[in-house]
């Protein structure tokens, strides 16, 4: 069940008890309207921290920023250069599956200190790169950390209805971003905004089990809050992971992928 309807239940379930204790109603329907059904996984306004830490951890173990002479792109898969810490496997199976596509335009949906613009700008010079974030701090910190990256950046609240002002591309993609949002119908909102913003392709590399993605994404589509016509849900495994599904793709037309018919294929090996 989407939280829309788990939100318009606790609405029927309210406005009873409203009825039944008539003395405090006024007060029981302003709780109802100041209280979310869930909370974020993070207090963003501080999550900078958080990030930076996270960061720290990971680069111990992988390479997080690549140059023009760790990976090539061959034959349709990303291959290492010896001698280097490899990519993170979510990190790797984003950037192949991108490759893949060869969109002429694409959008980071939460791109936090720009690591993966930076390295898609490394892979491929002829994408025209654009990434958003709600959070300054981070925008702050993408201009320290990737001073001459490619990419046009703005700052967007991805969970706001949407703006005229982002850019229509052919592929949008989030890593390990909607994950996180969970008050209310946060999450669908984001979700809607990045099917809006992309003209073929949505990617999502996230926790499968935070929410039922594809149940959403069926859910804002068969309710026309999408503006496509067509919709098809593909996955890719990561060889890293002993080959298992890890990446979803959400498509306008057919592609030659795996279908996810059963999302319960991603999450079988959380």
């Amino acid at each position: 069940m989407n939280y829309l309807n788990k939100f318009l239940q606790r609405v029927t379930r309210k406005i009873k008890s409203v009825k039944e204790e008539p003395s405090n109603s006024i007060e029981s329907v302003v709780n109802l309207a100041s209280s979310p059904i869930g909370q974020d996984e993070f207090e963003w306004n501080s999550y900078n921290s958080h990030y930076r830490s996270e960061l720290d951890e990971i680069q111990k173990v992988h390479t997080l920023r690549i140059s023009s002479e760790d990976y090539s792109f061959i034959n349709n898969f990303l291959v290492s250069s010896k001698g280097i810490l490899p990519l993170h496997p979510n990190h790797r199976l984003l950037y192949e599956t991108i490759l893949q596509l060869s969109p002429r335009s694409v959008i980071e949906i939460g791109c936090g200190g720009g690591d993966h613009l930076h390295n898609m700008s490394i892979l491929s010079s002829t994408i025209d790169l654009y990434g958003c974030d709600l959070s300054e701090a981070q925008i702050d910190y993408l201009r320290e950390r990737n001073p001459n990256l490619r990419a046009s950046i703005q700052r967007f609240d991805i969970t706001l209805p949407f703006s005229s002002l982002l850019p229509l591309v052919d592929i949008s993609y989030t890593q390990a971003v909607i994950m996180h949002l969970k008050t209310v119908n946060n999450h669908l909102i984001a979700l809607s905004n990045l099917f809006k913003l992309a003209k073929n392709q949505v990617i999502l590399m996230e926790n499968w089990s935070n929410h039922n993605f594809k149940s959403d994404i069926e859910f804002l589509f068969n309710n026309g809050m999408l503006p496509w016509t067509n919709l098809y849900f593909y996955f890719r495994r990561a060889p890293e992971l002993n080959n298992h599904p890890h990446i979803m793709i959400v498509s306008c037309s057919k592609l030659d992928y795996e279908e996810l018919l059963d999302y319960k294929l991603l999450l079988q090996n959380l």
